[in-house]
């Protein structure tokens, strides 16, 4: 998931699923937990799968956390496809280097 993005400084802790948006055919392993980079000044960016297991009855969640505080995200968006996704992920990248400065 997300081969060809840089997220330097950070580090991908967790990504469990290769999701592309030319291929949702193996749905199986959507879940809230499928993609984690840690930044530096307690930082992190999580995304999950939030919907129905086993159906595309849900949306995808970025989350930008600081300080391991999952009740008050710096942010948090919602998208329907693996294509919003992936350029939500363009945003979020740009907003926690902003952050981490």
């Amino acid at each position: 998931m997300f081969e060809g993005f840089d997220f330097r400084p950070g580090i991908v802790k967790w990504n469990s699923y290769r999701l592309s948006p030319d291929d949702m055919t193996d749905i199986r392993w959507l879940s809230e937990d499928m993609f984690m980079v840690e930044y530096p000044k307690g930082y992190l960016i999580d995304v999950g799968w939030y919907g129905r297991c086993f159906t595309l009855n849900g949306v995808f969640i970025i989350y930008i956390i600081k300080d391991t505080e999952w009740d008050n995200p710096v942010l948090k968006e919602e998208y329907r496809s693996v294509t919003e996704l992936y350029e939500g992920m363009k945003i979020a990248i740009h907003k926690i280097n902003q952050l981490i400065k």
